[in-house]
């Protein structure tokens, strides 16, 4: 069993390298690392496939059906999107359940998520300080799994956005909000000067990314957690705290203008469109969701994983509808609707939304921990759609484990 926590642990390690060393944008470290970790589990018979997962399973044979829908329109791209979803659940979430199953506690893991977000910060405060001091563009000494040349992205007219580990530095954020709340679990009996040292370090990583989708999600997964968890006046009066700190926090003269070129310039494109003015604008992303919705009224059951993309590089249509640029519709919920159709996207929404009311049933620090994760994962993937990245399949993975084990003392 220490043999396995420390396979466990050194994938925990490897999970932020979503696109920094990959051979291609479809084979990241992380994905690389649990291949044999995955014939490792086969061989000594501990691959298990539990009767939560056959949901997620339907969903994606839905997507493999829907190709009978748009037959005509298929590609290669059907055959990589299928295997990148298939490998994606097998992989960061099926064969990484198997791999913690006999752990007691998720405790054992909590040193591997601070340390890897530690290691993760200090490379983007590097990154930020090279790239907006010394003009030094740290993706062109190390491989990035994309083949087009990677443009800085500015924000206030020329501040460079550290990327991270990733090809974006939004993607780089998800990995903030799976590992800042499991972090804790390790620190919190740290003394307050470590404490507060290690949450000043991994918080200035993380507001340089200047995630607006982010800074969003995080927030509203704690205060979502904090208000469904109210018992007695004391919670009360701590969610009115959190509620405050974070008002005050926001409005400040400090944070005000941080706010305002992240979630505001967001809010106003949306609003105005005139106003747009980055590579990928919120006009850019209502378009795909109105895509999203045109398509699902021509095609309800889906027409599989892949097509959309296949079809945008043939330039094809489909009942009239262009697809977007490189295929990609910016929501994985829509990714699952426009290739499995409703029913996939329904078998989904109850896989994800049967953990999280699982979690907030249960009462221990490390439950309310990994809810923060899975909540504020499953609200940003409203606007991307990397089904190939770990975080989220991770975090599931996680909400199964800490509730089986709970349940069981119990």
């Amino acid at each position: 069993m220490k043999f396995q926590v420390k396979l466990a642990q050194l994938y925990i390690m490897l999970i932020p390298f979503i696109a920094a060393f990959s051979l291609t944008p479809w084979l990241p470290l992380p994905l690389l690392y649990m291949m044999p970790i995955s014939i490792y589990l086969i061989v000594i018979r501990r691959l298990k496939i539990f009767k939560e997962d056959l949901e997620i399973i339907l969903m994606v044979i839905m997507g493999i059906l829907g190709m009978f829908f748009a037959i005509d329109k298929l590609g290669v791209k059907n055959l990589n999107h299928t295997c990148a979803i298939s490998t994606s659940i097998f992989l960061f979430y099926i064969v990484f359940k198997s791999l913690i199953n006999k752990l007691k506690s998720i405790n054992i893991l909590a040193s591997s998520f601070a340390l890897s977000l530690a290691f993760v910060s200090i490379f983007i405060i590097i990154e930020f300080i090279l790239s907006n001091y010394l003009g030094i563009t740290i993706s062109d000494f190390i491989p990035y799994s994309t083949t087009d040349e990677l443009a800085d992205a500015t924000l206030m007219g020329s501040i460079i956005r550290p990327r991270g580990l990733a090809v974006e530095a939004g993607h780089m954020a998800t990995f903030y909000e799976l590992a800042l709340p499991l972090s804790f679990i390790y620190l919190k009996d740290k003394p307050l000067p470590i404490l507060l040292s290690y949450y000043l370090l991994v918080l200035s990583g993380y507001t340089l990314l200047f995630s607006a989708a982010s800074f969003v999600a995080l927030p509203l997964a704690i205060l979502l957690s904090a208000v469904v968890r109210i018992r007695s006046k004391n919670s009360i009066v701590l969610v009115i705290g959190i509620v405050m700190i974070t008002f005050i926090a926001l409005s400040s003269d400090i944070a005000r203008p941080y706010i305002d070129e992240t979630v505001g310039v967001r809010l106003e494109i949306f609003l105005d469109p005139s106003q747009q003015s980055n590579t990928v604008t919120v006009n850019d992303r209502s378009e795909k969701y109105q895509k999203i919705s045109n398509l699902f009224l021509v095609a309800p059951f889906g027409i599989g994983w892949g097509t959309g993309a296949q079809m945008a590089a043939d330039q094809e249509v489909f009942a009239g509808i262009m697809m977007p640029e490189g295929g990609g519709f910016i929501s994985l919920y829509g990714e699952i609707l426009i290739a499995s159709g409703v029913l996939g996207l329904l078998l989904f929404l109850r896989f994800i939304t049967k953990k999280i009311i699982q979690l907030f049933r249960l009462s221990s620090l490390e439950s309310q921990l990994v809810l923060i994760a899975v909540l504020s994962l499953s609200i940003h993937y409203l606007f991307i759609s990397n089904y190939w990245f770990p975080m989220l399949w991770l975090s599931l993975g996680l909400a199964d484990h800490v509730y089986k084990n709970e349940k069981f003392i119990a």
